[in-house]
């Protein structure tokens, strides 16, 4: 009887084990699909009359879509379907995006249901949106989140928060600052770490780690980046202000011009363009308290957080003129950075220096050298620590356990010991100590001194000298680097090389219409940077005219311009070029260290 009723306990135990291992894999598997079926809208304050976009995200293969119920608003376009590529962190992605054109009818505050889908045998939804409609301008400062520059709207901002906006002097907190873009982000310039006046500050790794990635907040789907995030600690109490950080935000925006030439008409040059936008972050404010009055012992040190406290010696018994070591080791989380050394109220007698102070990441421990130069037993208290809790908002003092010190009698050749010798008894060597000498003597200068020596001012001026020699160079090298459009002249010739080595491997192996692009390429690209060409204007006349101005000769330009006409002729009617792959090869890399030798020589 006692085995059967054993028996099913195991199995229900067994089942129990696995429901608790495969309920985690289904709920992630339901938060990923949610993640991968998604609506947003352009703008979640909008005005009457004024259009704007709701759309829903498809990342995933589903069917029967079923779109909300826009009751409240007039469809003025839609269904319209698109598709998009994206690569986020180096993970490429497939979007199926549905769009929906809506005008409010009137002002107010509305919801926009969930849209609804089938994946396999599972139906998702998405969450509801609500939407602001307001009658005349928006005044884009009613976003409490948005600090942005004058194009953005709403589309780019800055934001400044701290994990606290109340804390007290000594408490640690964490402020961030995060990027906010409806356009994709491409890079920064002309920030600088932040500083905050009144607080000790110390950067920490940012959690973006270089990369940037997607959020949706509240039904709109913003790229982000975490610029900084600091750790700081207030060390006086009022309102202070976290300034404002500034600088260009470089984000890629679609543009409709339409293409200058056959390469921009080929390659999309034009379908998108870099646009760098001067932001600023708006400042937020930190109240400080200061700590109580009431209540503070007399061993605080000005420890805020929770800690533990530890105290212990390395010996109990020494002979006077003798030392030990006192260590005080503090552990725990808060501003242990911040906590000076104790004041040791030691008994008379007792000799102590300055302690050795060891920090890890949450311990920090005094080490003090105490020397006893009196014999007796001694007791050493007044060791407490205090802190401020700031949990309950007290202050909190662990007791340091009893200490007591033997100390015998000092050794007999200790320096406090009374022990006298007759001066007839102590044997005078040549290497020991002298005893003085009454009459009169005469100094000899035994050999030459280091000091003012040459070799002494040699290793005077010589970091001098190096420290200037690595100031030039370093000036020239940043002189050198800092004008883009030299920088880009100098490497021209480097870069084209290495397409040429590319297209040579292309033609031994007779793959003959990647050979010519690889060759029209090397060429375009070596002209565009040398000639300082942008792409979007880059065309034979550009650069046969730009050639022309430099006086290059007439010969080399036809041969150039020759080339890049069998070039792009090859492109793009592939097969319909014949000829020896070798000589044309051989004639663009003469041409183009021709071209290299005319233009330097004109420059």
């Amino acid at each position: 009887m006692t085995f059967n009723k054993f028996v099913p306990c195991i199995v229900m135990n067994k089942i129990k084990y696995i429901i608790a291992i495969l309920f985690p894999l289904f709920l992630f598997i339901n938060i990923s699909q949610a993640q991968n079926f998604y609506s947003q809208v352009s703008s979640k304050k909008v005005q009457v009359g004024v259009p704007f976009e709701y759309s829903v995200v498809f990342t995933i293969n589903t069917g029967n879509y079923t779109p909300p119920n826009f009751k409240d608003f007039d469809v003025i376009s839609g269904p319209n379907q698109s598709s998009s590529y994206q690569n986020v962190n180096g993970v490429g992605s497939q979007q199926i995006i549905i769009s929906y054109g809506l005008v409010a009818k009137r002002e107010g505050k509305f919801t926009i249901g969930p849209s609804s889908t089938m994946s396999g045998s599972q139906k998702l939804e998405t969450a509801a949106i609500n939407v602001e409609v307001v009658k005349g301008n928006i005044n884009s400062n009613d976003n409490e989140t948005q600090n942005t520059s004058k194009n953005s709207s709403g589309d780019l901002f800055i934001k400044t928060s701290a994990n606290k906006n109340k804390c007290y002097v000594g408490e640690q907190i964490t402020i961030l600052q995060k990027v906010y873009s409806r356009s994709q982000i491409v890079g920064f310039q002309k920030f600088s770490q932040p500083t905050y006046e009144g607080f000790y500050s110390q950067a920490q790794e940012s959690s973006s780690k270089g990369q940037v990635a997607i959020e949706n907040i509240d039904g709109v789907s913003y790229y982000t980046f975490e610029l900084f995030r600091t750790i700081a600690i207030a060390n006086k109490s009022g309102k202070t202000i976290l300034n404002s950080i500034q600088g260009d935000i470089v984000i890629r925006k679609q543009t409709t011009a339409k293409p200058k030439n056959i390469f921009e008409q080929f390659f999309g040059a034009s379908s998108y363009e870099d646009i760098p936008i001067n932001t600023k972050s708006k400042s937020i404010a930190i109240e400080i308290l200061p700590l109580p009055e009431i209540g503070k012992p007399e061993s605080f040190i000005g420890a805020v957080g929770d800690f533990n406290y530890k105290v212990d010696v390395t010996r109990n018994e020494l002979k006077a003129n003798d030392a030990f070591n006192l260590k005080m080791i503090i552990t725990g989380n808060g501003n242990l950075k911040l906590i000076n050394a104790p004041t040791l109220k030691l008994p008379d007698g007792f000799e102590s220096y300055d302690p050795k102070i060891t920090e890890s990441n949450n311990s920090k421990m005094f080490d003090f050298l105490i020397i006893p130069r009196k014999e007796g037993v001694f007791t050493l208290n007044n060791l407490d620590f205090s802190y401020f809790d700031l949990n309950s908002k007290k202050y909190i003092t662990k007791s340091a356990k009893i200490i007591k010190i033997n100390v015998l009698a000092p050794a007999e050749n200790s320096n406090e010991a009374k022990i006298f010798s007759s001066q007839t008894k102590i044997k005078e060597t040549e290497n020991d100590i002298r005893y003085i000498k009454k009459e009169d003597f005469i100094l000899i200068k035994s050999e030459n001194e280091f000091f003012n020596s040459f070799t002494h001012i040699l290793f005077l001026v010589f970091p001098l000298i190096a420290l200037a020699t690595g100031l030039f160079l370093r000036k020239n090298h940043i002189k050198n680097n800092s004008n883009i459009i030299l920088v880009k002249e100098r490497k021209a010739a480097k870069l084209a090389k290495k397409q040429l080595i590319t297209a040579e491997k292309l033609m031994k192996e007779q793959k003959k219409d990647e050979f010519y692009t690889e060759v029209l390429m090397a060429l375009t690209n070596y002209l565009g940077n040398k000639l300082n060409i942008p792409k979007a204007e880059l065309s034979k006349e550009s650069i046969t005219k730009s050639l022309q101005l430099k006086n290059i000769n007439h010969l080399t330009i036809q041969n150039l311009t020759n080339t890049i006409d069998t070039s792009e002729f090859a492109k793009y009617a592939p097969g319909s070029v014949s000829g020896n792959l070798q000589e044309v090869y051989n004639n663009t890399v003469e041409l183009i260290a021709n071209l290299e030798q005319q233009i330097n020589k004109k420059i």
